[in-house]
């Protein structure tokens, strides 16, 4: 496909998450620029009523058939495959809510499927938008931190219950798409713990381990049933450590700590050369991830949010319920 600097983008999906990317985009592309289409009709007016210069679709036909460039899908997780599927093979560019889907084989036909059409399909992992985790990984690949030994992440709130995907696929999405950014390396084996907290068989809580090559670890807590909202993402090296706390859904706060400890003549020592918390700029990150999709569609290039580390992301997720389902034992992945 050939550049579209002034693409034409439409929104799929107009619940919460929808209209923020439409209120986003809104300030981003021209009026005649921006579309949108919901499945029902009360919220195609209300959003029509908000955003009155933007093309409202009455079907999903009659936006795969416009003139439209690309489309975001916001729409629920167990839609993302068949509409991003879809769009693309209408000539679309696609940018997709995560999860990518939520089977790893239907990640793996979309992934060819926008291989084959020289599409841009990217997926909407937050927290590769955000400042804290873009200087986090530069420090990692610049060895400010050494080799990283273990990552742990935990992200727990009493918050939105799902019932289309659990809470692996919901929450802990998040955290696995940043550790595999960071790391830039297939995990040797997942293992994963769930627990349906209400029975209703969804998994409420989960505790996931990515066991990699050479010892290294990422382990990775969930719950939307917890008393505390807490977001926390530390990485240890074997010359420094890291954390980045989020607070209230925003951009993450980074802290560099060039502490740790290393064995001395008399055995282990513990070494504290203070730590930094590192300035950075506040942005909004779904504005932030629509401005990084825009750049993609004027100038086709590679993106740390493309398919193919969507389909990676989604089959850590699904050897993690492979696992979760025989009571932890680890699950192989393939290179």
């Amino acid at each position: 496909m050939s550049s579209r600097a002034e693409a034409k983008v439409a929104v799929v999906g107009c619940g919460a998450m929808g209209k923020r990317h439409l209120a986003k985009l809104a300030g981003l592309v021209p009026p005649a620029s921006l579309g949108f289409y919901d499945a029902q009709e009360n919220v195609r007016e209300e959003v029509g009523r908000q955003f009155p210069e933007a093309a409202s679709f009455a079907s999903w036909e009659d936006l795969l058939a416009s003139d439209f460039d690309a489309v975001v899908v916001a729409a629920p997780a167990a839609l993302h495959a068949s509409l991003a599927g879809e769009a693309l093979a209408a000539g679309k560019d696609v940018l997709v809510e995560k999860p990518l889907a939520l089977k790893a084989a239907e990640a793996s036909a979309l992934v060819a499927q926008a291989e084959a059409a020289q599409a841009v399909l990217l997926v909407g992992h937050i927290l590769l938008f955000d400042p804290a985790f873009e200087a986090l990984q530069q420090a990692v690949a610049a060895g400010e931190l050494g080799a990283v030994t273990y990552v742990t992440a935990s992200r727990a709130k009493l918050g939105t219950i799902r019932t289309e995907e659990d809470v692996l696929f919901s929450l802990a999405a998040h955290d696995v798409a940043a550790a595999a950014w960071l790391l830039d390396r297939t995990p040797e084996a997942v293992s994963a713990v769930a627990v349906e907290a209400r029975g209703a068989g969804v998994a409420d809580a989960a505790f996931l381990t990515l066991l990699y090559g050479g010892g290294v670890a990422v382990h990775v807590d969930v719950s939307w049933l917890y008393p505390v909202d807490t977001r926390r993402f530390v990485v240890v090296g074997d010359k420094a450590m890291a954390t980045v706390i989020q607070e209230g859904g925003g951009p993450g706060v980074l802290t560099l700590h060039r502490q740790g400890a290393r064995n001395g003549p008399a055995g282990p020592e513990v070494y504290d050369d203070g730590a930094e918390v590192v300035a950075l700029p506040t942005v909004d990150l779904v504005e932030a991830e629509l401005r990084h999709f825009l750049a993609r569609l004027a100038d086709r290039g590679p993106s740390r949010a493309g398919a193919r580390h969507g389909w990676e992301v989604v089959r850590i997720l699904a050897a993690a319920q492979e696992s979760a389902a025989a009571a932890g034992a680890p699950v192989p992945l393939e290179e």
